[in-house]
């Protein structure tokens, strides 16, 4: 099983309140926090729906178990681009940490194991954290169709006035303009 925790949020959104109003063509104040509201909930919901982070955050992954493709070509973790390494460690149940992450490396967006390296055993009481830093970086490196796809999904949540009001489907499928976007993007694995 995989979880995965935000450490460290964006420091901001990809895309700007101006931006996102002249898009809707709001031309007042009074509903500033409800489009930066609708801002992030886009943003959060493409970047998940994506396996991706438009700017640059600190992610956490836990496993119970080594990924089986670790020891090959590498595991993908689950946001991108992942940038760096920060650390692999095995925590037990008791809190005992035990430091790992010399044995292993980023490679192409993939958590590999160093040339020579072995995976550590795991015991049955003990999880895996893996710390990476992922996304673009700043908000002037997120790509602009990307920046696209977060303003027509904020339109259609505007447009439904409430985050609640617009069902993603039982699917959580996103609207098929913001859909067509993300698919252009797609990562093919051969």
């Amino acid at each position: 099983m995989t979880d995965l925790t935000v450490i460290s949020p964006p420091a901001e959104e990809p895309v700007t309140l101006a931006a996102a109003k002249q898009f809707l063509r709001i031309g007042h104040d009074g509903e500033d926090d409800l489009v930066t509201r609708f801002i992030q909930s886009a943003r959060a919901r493409i970047e998940q729906a994506a396996g991706l982070a438009f700017i640059a955050q600190t992610l956490r992954v836990d496993w119970q178990a080594w990924p089986s493709v670790l020891a090959g070509r590498g595991a993908l973790l689950p946001r991108r681009p992942a940038v760096s390494l920060i650390s692999v460690v095995i925590v037990a149940e008791a809190g005992d940490v035990t430091d790992h992450t010399d044995r292993f490396r980023l490679d192409c967006g993939r958590l590999g194991l160093r040339p020579w390296s072995q995976l550590p055993v795991i015991a049955a009481d003990e999880q895996i954290e893996v710390t990476y830093q992922a996304g673009y970086g700043t908000a002037s490196d997120v790509p602009e169709d990307l920046k696209e796809a977060i303003l027509r999904l904020a339109g259609v949540l505007y447009a439904a006035r409430a985050p609640a009001a617009f069902a993603f489907g039982a699917s959580g499928a996103l609207p098929e303009e913001v859909r067509a976007i993300l698919e252009a993007r797609r990562e093919v694995r051969l």
